[in-house]
């Protein structure tokens, strides 16, 4: 993709030093008319290249050149959103092999370290860069800048299109107020049912940091509880990141003491502090988040404390972007940002014999029945991107 940018500015450099020699030596009507053809010939060059550029990927996979694409995460094993990432990029080497060539580089949990990282995955040439989470919004607004030959997709943030050049970047939303609406209805059942700790009606939630994307989950999360039971109680916390699992499961104990017996956490690697924190007491549950953390404990003593989980599925999401790249890369709406939710089975919660044990079959019936109706519209869950925090609070709090 670069060689067909420096393709246009040589022949930029060409016609700018053509048009300066008959400006210092031809007369002014010829130098008018050889100016005019001069500029047509920048613009056609240039727009040849442009569409070289935009053709390049789907030519190479047709030619057997595959789309080089790099995922760039902290950690790939972190039992939520990134490894769900990681698994789209599995999906895509399994069934999208023969068109693409995918290189997956952990990180690690220091951020200061993540720019570097992106800098050498579009040194090294890859043709699309990933990346995850709030904390690459500058880099996505300002790397993408110097490599505008290389397309860049940023999962779950937004970045200012309007400070301008960043036609090569997608950005992904997911809309987790629609499994947040879910996981509070689930964490609702479990609390007044048999299996709960105790008769409180209180539910717990433990973010990552206070930001739109997580209280997007919570705002879906007291309306979905709320739906089910007007008057529960509903204790919230931040961790204040999302890999400090001690104080995460330190913020649940203080929920369960107060009598919460679920607890929904939203905060990442941070979140598995939660799920142990609920695995210690009898008849206390926890509600994962992002991938299936009751599939990924498996084997382990955390499982069953595990009720279910809110998925948000970067690997469907990837894999849909990817699949249609390759076959016409005009379709992915780069500089622009997309949203995925649950027609697009981008999001929801895990349905499995361990949530109908704990809330049973007729409310795991319930359940589903208020997933067809957010999908049929019959249900509109708030955004939290529209609310301000005094409004947020009022959900939750009412």
């Amino acid at each position: 993709m670069r060689k067909s940018w420096k393709i246009a500015s040589a022949l930029l450099l060409t016609a700018l030093t053509g048009a300066a020699l008959i400006g210092c030596g031809g007369s002014s009507e010829t130098s008018q008319t050889e100016a005019a053809a001069t500029e047509a010939a920048v613009t056609e060059a240039a727009a040849d290249a442009g569409a070289s550029a935009e053709t390049e990927a789907a030519a190479a996979a047709t030619d057997g050149e595959k789309i080089k694409l790099t995922l760039c995460i902290g950690r790939k094993n972190d039992l939520s959103f990134q490894q769900s990432a990681y698994e789209g990029t599995v999906r895509i080497e399994q069934e999208l092999g023969d068109k693409y060539d995918v290189t997956v580089v952990e990180m690690g949990d220091e951020t200061t370290k993540w720019e570097a990282a992106f800098y050498d995955a579009a040194d090294s040439g890859a043709d699309i860069i990933v990346g995850t989470g709030f904390q690459n919004k500058g880099n996505f607004e300002t790397i993408p800048l110097d490599y505008p030959d290389t397309k860049f997709i940023l999962f779950d943030q937004d970045v200012d299109y309007s400070i301008g050049g960043l036609d090569n970047v997608l950005t992904v939303l997911f809309q987790s107020n629609q499994s947040g609406y879910l996981a509070g209805a689930v964490a609702a059942y479990y609390t007044v049912g048999e299996n709960a700790a105790n008769e409180d009606r209180t539910i717990g939630f433990v973010g990552g940091t206070e930001s739109t994307t997580i209280h997007e989950f919570l705002v879906g999360y007291a309306e979905g509880a709320k739906y089910v039971d007007p008057d529960i109680k509903i204790l919230t916390a931040y961790v204040g990141d999302f890999m400090d699992t001690a104080k995460a499961k330190d913020l649940a104990n203080a929920q369960i003491s107060e009598g919460a017996d679920i607890v929904f956490q939203v905060a990442g690697g941070a979140g598995n502090g939660v799920i142990e924190a609920a695995a210690e007491k009898d008849g206390v549950m926890a509600i994962g988040v992002d991938s299936d953390q009751y599939e990924a404990l498996a084997g382990s003593n955390l499982q069953s404390a595990v009720i279910t989980s809110s998925l948000k599925r970067l690997d469907n999401a990837l894999f849909k972007i990817c699949s249609d790249y390759a076959e016409d890369p005009s379709s992915v709406p780069f500089g622009t940002t997309a949203t995925y939710g649950l027609e697009d089975d981008a999001v929801g919660i895990v349905f499995n014999d361990n949530l109908t044990q704990s809330i049973g079959e007729e409310n795991v019936a319930k359940v589903e029945e208020l997933l067809g109706k957010i999908q049929s519209g019959e249900i509109v869950v708030s955004e939290a991107g529209d609310l301000s925090a005094e409004e947020i609070s009022a959900i939750v709090n009412q």
